[in-house]
């Protein structure tokens, strides 16, 4: 056991620190405040402060919520950005298995992140803070930017739509962007109208054990990781007869529920006989990889004979952009156009708070099919 003398001072004020017998250092505050004497608070063990310096930072955080009557050492708030971090990286599929991918993004935190902000609460976090973060990735590659991107910035958003903290401090950076494709009139030589009637006519009629997923991806413009996460229990039906989609948090990219409407051309395709079946509730609606949907999709474009400028393609993911486009250009508003792609990017206040109604988003689709029905 320790003795009261194993104790050494350190630079800051009121930090204490105590290596125990396995090396390991822990870092103590005692202070007043208020006439009320505060002895012996572990910092590292209560807020995960590893240097003297974040003891020292925690430290004033503490004093600032004594201030405001809050107890800071009853464990009440929520989890520490080392925490709610490391459990969102763990729950990333396959969950339970540690990936290379989970191991290299691990180790971005403990380089780049954790050191500044590892041992804050959300809360505490504020523009200081990422600035200092975002120096330390100057001169690396973009990628690098995207990684802080990916793992902070939706976990700093959806605390913020939940009200648990007033701003989202990783909100407006310039995180480096991906490189985006040319625009359609650089890689087709055909009208984008055409190309998007050409895929819808040629998926009704391909192989049958993709077709489904090719019609889906085509008329409801839903991301294929999506699709290819869908499950029976996640296709209802209303009381009127027409079928949905309910997309779960789990499966969204935006982790945000989503509901969507289906033609009848896809409800024609589903497995009608086992959706109510109990046993098969949690069953994939697809047997199949990912990697073959999109292997598929590229014999879709193939067959469809869509007229593509050599050295440039044509992805699942253009369905989406052809989707928004088209409806644009038709006359339909480009914001509720957009948020039936339910796009997880910033998007300020609007986004946040744009709320369009289901009956909305199921007239905008049906007008997309319409559009993809008409012969010409």
């Amino acid at each position: 056991m320790a003795r009261k003398n194993n104790f050494e001072k350190t630079k800051y004020k009121n930090i204490i620190s105590l290596k125990d017998a396995g090396g390991k250092t822990y870092f103590y505050a005692n202070f007043m405040l208020d006439g009320v004497s505060y002895q012996k608070k572990n910092l590292t063990k209560l807020f995960n402060a590893t240097t003297a310096k974040q003891a020292s930072d925690v430290l004033e955080q503490v004093k600032s919520d004594i201030r405001q009557n809050k107890n800071p050492f009853n464990g009440s708030r929520d989890g520490k950005v080392k925490d709610i971090v490391l459990e969102s990286i763990d729950n990333r599929k396959p969950v339970g298995k540690d990936t290379a991918y989970k191991k290299s993004i691990k180790g971005f935190y403990y380089n780049y992140i954790d050191p500044v902000i590892g041992h804050l609460f959300l809360d505490k976090v504020n523009d200081e803070h990422v600035k200092k973060i975002m120096k330390s990735l100057e001169g690396f590659r973009k990628e690098y930017k995207q990684n802080l991107q990916i793992l902070m910035y939706r976990i700093f958003e959806k605390e913020f739509r939940k009200g648990k903290i007033s701003h989202n401090p990783f909100y407006d950076l310039d995180y480096g962007k991906h490189t985006s494709k040319s625009d359609f009139d650089t890689r087709l030589n055909e009208p984008i109208e055409d190309v998007a009637r050409k895929l819808y006519k040629t998926a009704l009629d391909f192989n049958k054990k993709y077709r489904l997923v090719l019609l889906m991806s085509v008329m409801l413009v839903r991301r294929v990781g999506e699709l290819h996460q869908i499950r029976l229990n996640n296709i209802k039906k209303f009381s009127n007869g027409d079928w949905y989609i309910l997309a779960t948090k789990d499966i969204t990219k935006s982790e945000i529920e989503e509901k969507y409407p289906l033609p009848m051309e896809i409800v024609n395709l589903l497995p009608l006989d086992v959706l109510e079946d109990e046993e098969y509730k949690d069953a994939p609606l697809f047997d199949f990889s990912m990697g073959s949907i999109l292997l598929n999709y590229k014999k879709l474009v193939k067959e469809a004979k869509i007229d593509i400028n050599e050295g440039y393609s044509l992805t699942s993911h253009d369905n989406r952009k052809m989707f928004l486009s088209i409806l644009s250009f038709s006359g339909t508003d480009s914001d509720l156009a957009d948020r039936c792609l339910s796009h997880s990017g910033k998007g300020g206040m609007k986004q946040v708070y744009l709320d369009v109604p289901y009956r909305i988003r199921k007239e905008i689709f049906e007008d997309w099919w319409d559009f993809l029905r008409i012969e010409k």
